[in-house]
């Protein structure tokens, strides 16, 4: 008798303990499962994004942004354009002259903006590519109508406004946000000249190269090839694109390291800064030939051709390279 009931308090234990062990098992699972969730570990994080695109250079920078940013920057509702368009931008302070006069205008370079807006509504198959982007007013204006973008920016305040914007915009799944400089090499760490009056003039000093224990300093970038982004532009099934350029007298190494990305992707449409500044005339010249001899012509407004006789003396400031039928949108 005591025996068997020995063996029944065994057995009901024995059950208990094991639905015990089971509900610990369980519960144990799922705070790993939280934690792995709610802890940030960049490296990984980097790695995870990484593996999602095939074949990316370890030189490129490929930012999370569903990791949240908690900074209180200034941010602003632009103007509208086209009636209905109206994004978020993210400033720095009053020193720096575009942050100052999106805060009084609500808008920069209106006309370039509605023209590439224009072009993209017209042709729904257009992405975009924004090399140079700055605060990101390019990038954020594509995005929020609808068009998958690739961003590159160099400085990494720039970067975090744009992904704070793109955050409050709901706007992440819409953008690749590329943290590099455009340079030959691909994985140095170049230093910037800065200027706080002025963030969006800072420019690479090309004999610069720095040690990797220094890259905590925003002055410091990392620098990739543009047939770098080409992994990103194929996963994101990226065909046909309009891009922005405007990157500091670097464009010279854009031309010299993305001929990949101009033959994979048919990019109708370039809205490119134009500078001739001193010392620059033999990199404005190639990169004038590389342009024409791709097909493009060079105009003001998408219609009106320039002179390639005046490239170096009268061109403006902007100006678009048009590889299309200009009789369709002129």
């Amino acid at each position: 008798m005591e025996i068997h009931l020995y063996k029944l308090l065994f057995r009901h234990n024995y059950r208990s303990i094991l639905l015990i062990l089971w509900i610990f098992i369980l519960s144990f699972l799922s705070y790993s499962n939280t934690i792995l969730q709610s802890e940030k570990f960049p490296g990984e994080i980097e790695k995870l994004i990484k593996y999602e695109v095939k074949n990316l250079s370890q030189a490129v920078n490929l930012i999370n942004l569903q990791e949240e940013i908690n900074e209180n920057y200034t941010c602003i509702k632009t103007k509208q354009l086209l009636t209905t368009i109206q994004t978020t931008i993210c400033l720095h302070d009053s020193r720096d002259a575009v942050s100052q006069e999106i805060l009084e205008k609500k808008i920069w370079e209106e006309k370039y903006l509605i023209k590439l807006l224009e072009f993209l509504k017209r042709y729904p198959q257009m992405n975009f590519i924004d090399v140079g982007a700055n605060l990101g007013i390019y990038t954020m204006f594509a995005a929020s109508i609808g068009r998958y973008v690739v961003s590159i920016e160099c400085f990494k305040p720039n970067i975090n406004r744009i992904h704070k914007a793109l955050q409050i915009e709901k706007l992440q799944d819409n953008v690749a946000l590329i943290s590099n400089a455009i340079f030959t090499i691909s994985g140095q760490y170049l230093k910037l000249k800065t200027d706080p009056h002025n963030i969006g003039s800072q420019a690479i000093i090309i004999h610069s190269s720095m040690n990797y224990s220094v890259i905590n300093d925003t002055s410091i970038v990392k620098t990739l090839r543009f047939d770098d982004i080409l992994p990103v532009l194929q996963t994101k099934h990226i065909r046909h694109a309009v891009m922005k350029v405007d990157i500091q007298w670097s464009e010279l190494y854009l031309c010299l390291t993305g001929d990949k990305v101009f033959d994979s992707v048919n990019i109708p449409v370039i809205l490119m800064e134009w500078d001739v500044g001193a010392g620059f005339h033999d990199n404005i010249r190639y990169i004038l030939k590389y342009f024409l001899n791709r097909g493009y012509v060079a105009t003001v407004d998408m219609c009106q051709i320039l002179d390639k006789k005046d490239a170096l003396y009268s061109w403006p400031p902007n100006i678009f390279w048009m590889k299309t039928n200009l009789s369709k949108i002129c």
